[in-house]
This record gives C-alpha cells, sequence and structure tokens, in this order.
C-alpha cells in the first residue's frame, strides 16, 4: 500500500466541510470542557484545603 490508499477516506466527497467542521467543533467542546472541568476541581480542592486548615486552627 501507497501513503496515498492510508488517506483516501479524507476527503468524504461534497460532505467534506461539514464532516470536518464536525470533527473540530466536537474536538473543541470536549477540550474547553475538560479544561474547565480541570480548573473547577483544582479550586474546589484548593478552597477545601483553607476550609479545614482554619477548622483545625479554632
Amino acid at each position: 500500500m501507497i501513503l496515498a490508499e492510508y488517506f483516501s477516506f479524507l476527503p468524504y466527497g461534497k460532505y467534506a466541510f461539514y464532516i470536518w467542521f464536525s470533527y473540530l467543533t466536537t474536538l473543541i467542546v470536549i477540550a474547553t470542557l475538560f479544561i474547565r472541568t480541570h480548573s473547577i476541581h483544582k479550586n474546589a480542592i484548593k478552597q477545601l484545603r483553607i476550609k479545614y486548615l482554619r477548622e483545625r486552627q479554632s
């Protein structure tokens, strides 16, 4: 097999723009959700540490 045969699925005919745009949109949404969830998790852990340190000092 030559390299061109491996990438023969890329064009998708007349639907190429729609398909690749959908893939890109999905990737962006998933990446955004992952980054946002990670930052919310870090913030929650930080707030819990502050809360428990205050309780420990009292």
